[in-house]
């Protein structure tokens, strides 16, 4: 199955058309018992005995060059105003991508934060991956469990297809 990974050239064109104007690189320095996906209760956790205050935004992740993928992220804002990123990366990095978006913490459902899905090609079966992608997003703030495994079978089902336009656009 096809993969997200993190982009090595941001389409700063395409992140200026949906009103992402700054992105800064942010260190990571894992909490000691931090957990991978689990950024929120991590910045909380470092809160507790640091200083600071929470910073919502985005980072970002994309599948070849067809899907583009912004996850809600938190992080650290020290009292200098620099970032840091306490929770233990998912891939093998020392910082990340960030565009601050204080407009996340009204899109937060279920203490979960986010998800949008963007498509960087005109394809119907790319466009409606997308759709199912960020169905996906809305059902996991939800907390619809059986919305999910549903949406997990279409994705399923339609992954021949997404290949096949996945290795058009490589």
């Amino acid at each position: 199955m096809l993969k997200y990974h993190i982009p090595s050239e941001l389409p700063f064109g395409f992140l200026k058309s949906i009103d992402i104007e700054s992105v800064e690189k942010v260190g990571i320095l894992a909490i000691s018992d931090g957990k991978k996906l689990h950024c929120y209760n991590n910045v909380m956790r470092y809160l507790e005995s640091n200083q600071g205050e929470i910073q919502l935004g985005w980072v970002f992740s994309q599948l070849g060059k067809i899907v583009f993928k912004l996850n809600a992220h938190a992080v650290v804002k020290l009292p200098n105003g620099s970032l840091l990123c306490v929770t233990p990366p998912e891939h093998d990095v020392t910082e990340i991508n960030f565009a601050p978006d204080d407009s996340i913490a009204s899109l937060i459902r279920n203490n979960k934060l986010p998800v949008r899905v963007y498509s960087l090609v005109e394809d119907k079966t790319v466009n409606d991956y997308v759709k199912l992608e960020s169905l996906e997003s809305e059902m996991r703030l939800d907390g619809n469990l059986l919305a999910i495994a549903y949406i997990l079978d279409q994705k399923h089902k339609m992954s021949n297809s997404l290949i096949e336009v996945y290795n058009k656009y490589l």
